[in-house]
């Protein structure tokens, strides 16, 4: 007779308005559903203040398997052709041009706009134009420690502003908002971020998410939250079931307006609907320095 595995129930301490950390939640979830001894009665849902799994493994195999799913992850440059020099065409890279790529056959490049054909990157790609992504993924390896050696692996801390993907809310900000900024007074080097919610992130975006249909249109992003435990494999289409706009109608009786709730698109599955845009769109498309601040609120569908 086959013993049913032991469930063990994760709590993680992730923030539904952090892009990041919803990015972060979907790549563990797809790196759990890919584990040996995976169970079909996996289990991941949000609370209010958390995300949390239900699975056959506990929080330090989980951990483990992330650390070396993360480490594995590479970019592959692409070939792209750039004008420069007085219109003549240059064979130079660009970072929608090329992939990431990981363990098992992941592949994939949320810095891609589908928007106009792939000619440029989509507001994903927030770091400068002549960095390429090899470099800030390198840093964030790099700094990242094992889960033995860390007493909270998935938070653990490090500094070096040019290490970001500025998907994480906690630790971006816009020099305009402060006064001055990091590379003005030289502290850039000082500057913190999370190299295992980095690389989680971007492994969420790359090869978990639906990500280029969250864009929806070329400045601005969306997303939603499931507060009922959902199938792991059910995850990415649970944050990108946008919600349609509420319908309007008049009423036979009263004849006064009515507005009637969109329905889920997950059938009886409620969901938080979140939008955002870069943090550096309020200060005109070519500001220097881009970010993703909290996102806001925008739809709540309870469950049916």
């Amino acid at each position: 007779m086959k013993t049913e595995p032991t469930m063990h129930e994760i709590t993680l301490r992730l923030d539904e308005r952090n892009l990041a950390h919803v990015l972060t939640a979907l790549a563990l979830s797809g790196i759990a559903d890919e584990m040996d001894g995976a169970s079909p009665d996996a289990r991941c849902w949000w609370t209010d203040d958390a995300f949390k799994l239900l699975i056959p493994h506990d929080q330090t195999a989980l951990f483990a398997k992330a650390h070396t799913f993360v480490k594995s992850i590479r970019w592959v440059a692409g070939i792209g052709c750039n004008e420069k020099n007085n219109g003549k065409l240059a064979l130079e890279a660009s970072a929608h041009h090329g992939l990431f790529v990981a363990e098992s056959g992941h592949s994939g490049n949320p810095l891609l706009s589908y928007h106009d054909q792939g000619v440029t990157s989509s507001i994903f790609k927030t770091f400068s134009g002549q960095q390429s992504p090899a470099t800030p993924l390198g840093r964030q390896q790099a700094a990242l420690n094992e889960p033995t050696k860390v007493g909270d692996w998935l938070f653990q801390r490090a500094t070096d502003v040019g290490s970001r993907w500025n998907l994480d809310a906690r630790v971006t900000s816009h020099a305009y908002d402060q006064g001055f900024g990091s590379d003005q007074d030289q502290s850039g080097k000082r500057d913190p971020f999370y190299p295992a919610i980095e690389l989680l992130s971007i492994a969420g975006a790359a090869f978990f998410a639906a990500s280029h249909a969250w864009l929806i249109h070329a400045e601005k992003l969306t997303y939603c939250i499931w507060p009922q435990a959902i199938s792991l494999s059910l995850a990415p289409l649970a944050a990108t079931m946008v919600p349609p706009p509420p319908q309007r109608r008049t009423s036979a009786k009263t004849k006064k307006p009515s507005v009637l709730a969109p329905a889920s698109l997950l059938d009886g599955l409620g969901c938080r609907h979140y939008q955002l845009a870069t943090r550096g769109n309020a200060y005109g498309k070519g500001a220097a320095y881009r970010h993703f601040p909290e996102a806001s609120l925008i739809t709540q569908i309870n469950n049916q």
